[in-house]
């Protein structure tokens, strides 16, 4: 049921581009811009990391939310559109509390370079929750949403990251997690 579920988002998005794919070359995997206040949409790489909550639970069983810490990053695989290069990502976290949860995931989805001022990136992929609590670590599915916003005036490559995620688990788990930071141009 998962896997249909990846396949079904995976074909979707390619069907909505509307036009054949090519391989990407870093220099034409990015999105054509000379604007100073372009932050993270210079260059096919992008790192981020930041603070966030975290609220892990179990369906029927209640839940908690916990503080942490996140790392992440996306490269450009596929240019889809100018505007729309299929990414593969992956994201890290550290939550802190009376038990410790080490959210893990690596995805595939499409980066849009062409919202205004900011970028989207948005995708599906393989999650993974390992835990120092008496509960076995759990795998599943997330889906990820996350919104860049240039900051030429602080740094001409750095941009604010805000991000959103929910982790469909195995054990009748679930995470959500809303975090904040920010992105980087690599």
């Amino acid at each position: 049921m998962i896997w249909k579920l990846m396949t079904a988002v995976a074909l979707g998005a390619a069907l909505l581009a509307g036009s054949p794919a090519r391989p990407a070359k870093a220099a034409d995997a990015v999105a054509p811009t000379s604007e100073t206040t372009a932050g993270t949409r210079r260059t096919p790489y992008i790192g981020w990391g930041g603070l966030g909550g975290y609220n892990v639970g179990i369906s029927g069983g209640g839940s908690s939310t916990y503080f942490g810490f996140h790392v992440g990053g996306s490269a450009n695989l596929l240019q889809i559109t100018p505007e729309l290069p299929l990414v593969g990502w992956g994201d890290a976290a550290l939550t802190l509390g009376g038990d410790l949860f080490f959210p893990l995931a690596v995805g595939a989805g499409v980066r849009y370079d062409a919202a205004g001022p900011v970028q989207l990136i948005g995708g599906v992929g393989f999650a993974l929750l390992p835990t120092t609590a008496s509960l076995s670590t759990s795998v599943g599915v997330r889906v990820m949403g996350m919104v860049l916003y240039p900051l030429p005036q602080i740094e001409r490559n750095l941009s604010a990251q805000v991000q959103l995620s929910y982790d469909f688990l195995s054990n009748s788990m679930h995470l959500f997690a809303f975090t904040i930071g920010v992105g980087y141009a690599l």
